[in-house]
């Protein structure tokens, strides 16, 4: 199985406590998704959730185990989904009071053995505009506080 890396990294204007907060509350994931994806809450536990995505017309399940280290860190793995592995870490780096470095990396592996350069590719692409797009609403959550 080959495993694929994306980085993503933003600043935003708020402690490491707020911004662990934001993101260990799933209610917040449809504020923060691209409106061409529908997020729908499934099932919601301390230390998982079950997510239905609609993308492109398709509906796929999400089963996910959260671990939740906050203020530093939050780690989703898939434990079923679309992928054969799928695991989205977030590292909180307090950079002021009031200011948080936000690095995420997502490590994944597509679901088909064949072709999974060119899948990567067209992931990657969807994944760097959905987190441009999450950054910014996350960015605009804390600068409207």
């Amino acid at each position: 199985m080959n495993l694929y890396t994306l980085h993503y990294t933003c600043t935003l204007d708020a402690s490491v406590e707020a911004v662990c907060a934001f993101h260990t509350d799933t209610h917040n994931l449809p504020l923060i998704t691209p409106p061409s994806i529908k997020v729908n809450i499934v099932k919601m536990e301390p230390n998982s959730v079950i997510l239905d995505i609609k993308k492109f017309g398709i509906t796929t399940r999400w089963e996910m185990a959260l671990e939740k280290n906050c203020p530093t860190s939050i780690v989703d793995v898939m434990i079923k989904g679309p992928f054969a592995s799928f695991r989205h870490e977030r590292i909180f780096v307090a950079e002021g009071e009031n200011r948080t470095r936000m690095d995420e990396t997502i490590t994944l592996s597509p679901p088909i053995p064949l072709f999974q350069s060119l899948f990567f590719w067209f992931v990657k692409r969807d994944m760097d505009a959905m987190f441009a797009y999450r950054h910014a609403k996350t960015k605009a959550h804390f600068l409207a506080k």
